[in-house]
């Protein structure tokens, strides 16, 4: 999937996934309710989301890309560590932007969590933290993430930021549709503070060496 080039195309992307119908509508706010998690394993070949664009790096999430300036606010630690001890996983965490093919840069192994590094960061009071990586891959096998799918409401996530430890619990977990994913929803950097985890899921489609559905795991701070 290639990455808007412009608030147009987001806008578009927008308005396709609420024409899709509510496959991406409860991302907007984290709820108690929401589908229980399912899908199968297969390959990954692609990046599993596209943010809508690349903004200037900055400490101040809530701010427009086009008149953001530095804050001089201390910033946060970035996440370095993700863990869900209820399903068995414990992921290193790199930051990522956007690669040259529009796409959410991902590092290149299943073994390690990607944080979309102009986005909030864990602790900011405001703002999705997304945190994304691959399902698997041809080299590697299945990776830590295709566990997320079993992850139910209430469960613990962790993320660990040098000596700072965060936990979320999780109020959703759900399989969307590529095509139906609101983006904005996805990287909003306004609203509750939240946790957005990521892969890839659904089935597999050998034609185009994609997955159909994007596995979405939202979580809300444990105060």
């Amino acid at each position: 999937m290639n990455a808007p080039g412009s608030r147009a195309r987001v806008a578009a992307a927008a308005a396709a996934a609420l024409l899709a119908g509510s496959a991406a509508a409860w991302l907007t706010l984290p709820s108690e309710a929401g589908p229980e998690p399912g899908g199968v394993s297969a390959p990954l070949t692609a990046a599993p989301l596209t943010p809508p664009a690349e903004p200037p790096r900055r400490t101040d999430p809530t701010a427009s890309p086009s008149t953001a300036s530095p804050s001089t606010a201390p910033t946060l630690p970035a996440p370095a560590r993700f863990e869900a001890d209820s399903v068995g996983i414990s992921m290193l965490v790199r930051p990522v932007g956007v690669a040259t093919n529009g796409q959410m840069a991902l590092p290149p192994s299943p073994a390690v969590m990607g944080w979309y590094e102009y986005g909030p960061r864990p602790g900011d009071k405001e703002g999705a933290t997304v945190l994304a990586a691959h399902r698997d891959m041809p080299d590697f096998g299945t990776g830590p993430a295709a566990r997320l799918e079993r992850l139910r409401r209430g469960d613990v996530l962790t993320v660990r930021s040098g000596s700072i430890v965060r936990r979320y619990r999780v109020t959703q977990v759900a399989h969307l549709e590529k095509e139906g994913l609101d983006l904005e929803a996805i990287f909003d950097r306004t609203g509750p503070a939240r946790l957005h985890v990521i892969t890839c899921g659904g089935r597999f489609d050998q034609a185009t060496h994609t997955y159909e559905e994007n596995l979405v795991v939202v979580g809300v701070p444990l105060r």
